[in-house]
């Protein structure tokens, strides 16, 4: 999920260069926000099995010397989805994170049988990749036919990585905090979606990206959909060292360990009650550790931009960058379905153990 925000002036080569703005100058000098139409040819039918110099600087990537597609239709951008090219797995790398994503909606489902707002939040935690799906793969297959359309499509690419981090807050935050405060961080990221869409719309066509500041401030959404976690993960953490009561059972507050009744033999006179752990203590500072890892060597990789600068044209295809980013990002997703399926499996065994 670390697209494109901010730029110097945006481009998808990474590094290097100028292009000219999307705004119009005035002959004072100055810009004004009146965005120019599309002026590039299209160059048809599709150029494809290109080397770096045999496209516009304006689809150059850094480090990627073959691969490369130019110009063609949309359709045409579409089937080159099941072609070779340097784009490919970037792609099919958000798609797999996506069928992740269906995998553990369809085992919670038919496991847990989710009802009322327990469905309604596993059903927020699949929407999130749903609704990024199409215009990440979009701004990845579209990005050959100009540098106007790489625009718009990367606009939308970023857009949408705040607007499906709404459902995904709204899903994280229900499994820890009364829902009063989960509405509130929802609204949080909302507020950070409309500050993202103001700023997409006037990404340049064609220019330098700052990938330290499009990380950092992608790196906010990340910071409040996952707060929920890290403080479910605090929380027990304290339970288990001591240092305070047992963390929340998904709606605030519900003990980490209960006395149950438990068998040492055959008969009512065996039958005692001890001290059990219903369920792993430390699962939700796992959770934590994990995605804090995942999110961690996506941001590295996409702003190193590791391996491809360093061994330009051995990981063209395969390896790259943003293919190695977007499968960070998967894990980070697949360890939130982790954390959430264990909210709701902890409250079931806490009432069941009350019962």
């Amino acid at each position: 999920m670390y697209e494109e925000l901010h730029s110097k002036e945006a481009e998808p080569r990474r590094q290097g260069g100028r292009a000219r703005s999307i705004f119009s100058v005035s002959a004072s000098g100055r810009s004004s926000p009146v965005q120019q139409e599309d002026t590039h040819d299209v160059v048809l039918p599709m150029r494809t099995g290109l080397r770096v110099h045999e496209v516009p600087y304006g689809l150059q990537l850094a480090g990627i010397t073959t691969g490369y597609r130019l110009g063609g239709t949309y359709m045409d951008c579409l089937k080159t989805l099941f072609t070779w090219h340097n784009q490919t797995l970037n792609s099919w790398t958000m798609i797999f994170g996506w069928l992740v994503s269906c995998c553990m909606l369809s085992w919670s489902w038919q496991q847990l049988r989710p009802s009322g707002m327990d469905l309604v939040a596993f059903l927020a935690l699949w929407l999130c990749p749903t609704l990024h799906l199409p215009f990440t793969v979009g701004y990845h297959q579209f990005l050959c036919i100009s540098p106007e359309v790489l625009r718009r499509w990367r606009a939308l690419d970023v857009a949408f990585i705040f607007i499906a981090s709404i459902p995904l807050t709204f899903a994280l935050s229900y499994f820890v905090l009364p829902l009063p405060y989960s509405a509130a961080l929802t609204a949080v990221t909302l507020g950070l979606s409309l500050h993202a869409w103001h700023n997409a719309a006037a990404l340049p066509a064609a220019a330098d990206i700052d990938k330290k500041a499009n990380t950092r401030y992608v790196g906010y959404v990340v910071l409040v959909y996952t707060f929920p976690i890290l403080l479910q993960a605090a929380l027990d953490l304290a339970a288990v060292l001591g240092l305070g009561g047992g963390g929340g059972d998904g709606a605030g507050a519900a003990a980490a360990d209960n006395d149950i009744l438990v068998s040492s033999g055959s008969g009512a006179a065996h039958l005692s009650y001890a001290h059990v752990p219903l369920y792993d203590r430390l699962y939700s500072v796992k959770c934590a550790a994990a995605i804090v890892f995942c999110f961690v060597y996506a941001g590295a990789t996409y702003v190193s931009c590791f391996p491809d600068i360093y061994a330009p044209g051995y990981f063209d295809h395969v390896g790259a960058a943003q293919q190695l980013m977007h499968l960070g990002v998967a894990g980070a997703h697949a360890v939130e379905w982790l954390f959430a399926i264990h909210m709701v499996q902890r409250r079931r065994l806490h009432a069941a153990s009350l019962g």
